[in-house]
């Protein structure tokens, strides 16, 4: 039985160890004749030196019991690394929202570390997984 969805939204998150597939980017761009596939590169790899990893578009997925985060099809297609990240509400030790561009971000902080991802609506999702937490949870029981 398939785990009820309390919440899907598009998103991007920051992924550390995402390394892009430049032979497949190069393809790419052979067949659209438009980009230089060396400039991309450089450009990206500052951003990751910079921002501690690569923003990867996907879906969130928030149920009962976890937080699910996916890369879409294209970013499957050009990227490599950790593009599927399931964190469980008993691992979530704090939820914040940090100042973005456009979009804010929602960062989940656990003991291993910390998850960011960002999309519009960000302090409603943020409320909504601060519910979820097990020890915020058993406080609103009260």
């Amino acid at each position: 039985m398939a785990e009820e969805v309390l919440k899907w939204k598009l998103v991007n998150f920051l992924v550390a160890d995402a390394e892009v597939d430049y032979h497949t980017v190069s393809d790419v761009y052979d067949v659209v004749e438009h980009g230089d596939v060396d400039v991309l590169g450089d450009v990206l790899e500052t951003f990751k030196e910079i921002h501690g990893g690569l923003w990867v578009g996907g879906g969130l997925v928030i149920t009962p019991r976890v937080v699910r985060l996916s890369a879409n099809a294209l970013n499957r297609a050009v990227q490599e690394g950790t593009l599927d990240i399931e964190l469980p509400h008993s691992m979530i030790r704090k939820v914040s929202v940090e100042g973005g561009f456009i979009t804010k971000i929602v960062r989940l902080d656990t003991r291993a570390g910390s998850v960011k991802f960002r999309c519009y609506g960000a302090k409603a999702v943020a409320a909504l997984i601060e519910t979820l937490i097990p020890s915020r949870a058993s406080m609103s029981a009260v």
